[in-house]
């Protein structure tokens, strides 16, 4: 154990195994004066990155200094004001709200269904300003919606064009490498304001790396990083799966059946062709023995002949007279069987057991002829050294 530990020192589980150091009252520093420097060293909370951000080494001053009896003035570390509201927010969100009769299937968010995805930031705000400024007519400003529109293009475009520019800035594409695949999109109309907002998406692609403006969700980019908490949606790993022979078994049988499945549905789909062709041929025939009958008719029209028509008909039908017709069915004849009843099969069975029983006692008699059995005799002799060793 290190003496004078620092306070960073992380505790670990007291051991047997391990000598512990032994400190009597005169090694321990005296606590007023380590008590500065003890202060000192109380953990600020933040990474280690991040303690000598100035903002928070003037609070922490502040405050030994307070502690110490000074008195100064009460430092605040800078957070971002979120106090503001949203112009548009009654426009977006209404506080009334009829619950449906059904399940709610509409899951997209405000910014996915109202204009662009890009969103204005102040930095936007302050070089809209900039370029409107000198701009006297309306119809010359340019607006927030064809701003963002603009800078939604432009990295959209980009992206296509230069999906891997974070690794080298400076390639950057110029406006007029970019002009044509503007051209041709849905900006066309306000060509000129993107010549003039494109300096300003440039800087701004810069001082992000080449990444996008608008903040994304950060994914796994390569090889798998697990030491990143702020990855999110990390690719699930699977497992290799072991080939057995059951394995392939299975999956030829599952083939087989599919094979089997396919050309049972391949047959039926011809079979279905060749019955609608049929059924084709069938109207072609009954259609031209229609004509053929009609010519006929007007033959006999004009000749005069007058009879029966029954060449001209394809089937006669009997009149319904509403009985209904006898049908009978020849019934065979069935040979007399005598009955069996439950004790009839118990004895039997019984008789063939007794049988069976009997015939491996007689096999067991031949094999024991010539053949003496000192079993009793053997086990009498044991019986009786039992009894004397008894007594």
């Amino acid at each position: 154990m290190k003496q004078g530990g620092s306070a960073r020192f992380r505790q670990r589980k007291i051991s047997v195994k391990q000598s512990l150091q032994i400190l009597r009252q005169s090694d321990i520093p005296d606590i007023e004066e380590e008590q500065q420097r003890e202060i000192q060293q109380v953990e600020t909370g933040v990474e280690k990155g991040e303690e000598e951000e100035h903002h928070l080494q003037a609070a922490i001053n502040a405050s030994l200094a307070a502690a110490a009896g000074a008195k100064v003035e009460h430092i605040y570390i800078p957070t971002p004001d979120a106090s503001k509201v949203f112009e548009g927010y009654s426009k977006y969100y209404t506080r009334k709200f009829n619950e449906p009769s059904t399940y709610i299937r509409f899951s997209s968010t405000v910014e996915d269904t109202s204009g662009c995805p890009y969103c204005l930031d102040e930095k936007d705000f302050e070089f809209l300003e900039k370029i409107n400024v000198s701009k006297r007519s309306a119809s010359q400003k340019c607006s927030e919606d064809i701003f963002e529109l603009i800078m939604q293009q432009l990295e959209s475009t980009i992206s296509e064009r230069q999906p891997f520019l974070s690794t080298d800035v400076s390639q950057i594409l110029s406006f007029d490498e970019l002009e044509n695949a503007l051209t041709h999109s849905g900006i066309a109309p306000f060509i000129s304001f993107a010549k003039i907002i494109y300096p300003h998406w440039k800087e701004r692609r810069i001082e992000r790396n080449g990444k996008p403006i608008m903040y994304t969700l950060k994914f796994e980019e390569g090889e798998k990083d697990d030491s990143d908490p702020y990855i999110c949606f990390r690719r699930r790993e699977f497992r290799q799966v072991r080939k057995t022979r059951r394995s392939d078994t299975q999956s030829s049988e599952k083939l087989r059946r599919l094979r089997a499945e396919m050309d049972a549905a391949r047959t039926l789909t011809e079979m279905i062709v060749r019955r609608e062709a049929m059924r084709k041929d069938l109207l072609q025939l009954e259609w031209d023995t229609f004509k053929q009958r009609a010519v006929l008719k007007d033959m006999k029209r004009k000749l005069g002949l007058k009879g029966d028509d029954d060449e001209l008909m394809t089937r006669r039908k009997k009149p319904n007279t509403g009985e209904i017709p006898v049908v009978r069915v020849p019934v065979p004849k069935v040979a007399e069987v005598d009955l069996i009843t439950l004790e009839d099969v118990y004895r039997k069975r019984e008789s063939t057991i007794e049988a069976a029983i009997e015939d491996k006692l007689n096999r067991r008699r031949e094999l024991e002829v010539g053949w003496e059995d000192y079993t009793d005799i053997v086990t009498g002799w044991i019986g009786m050294l039992d009894d004397r060793l008894l007594v």
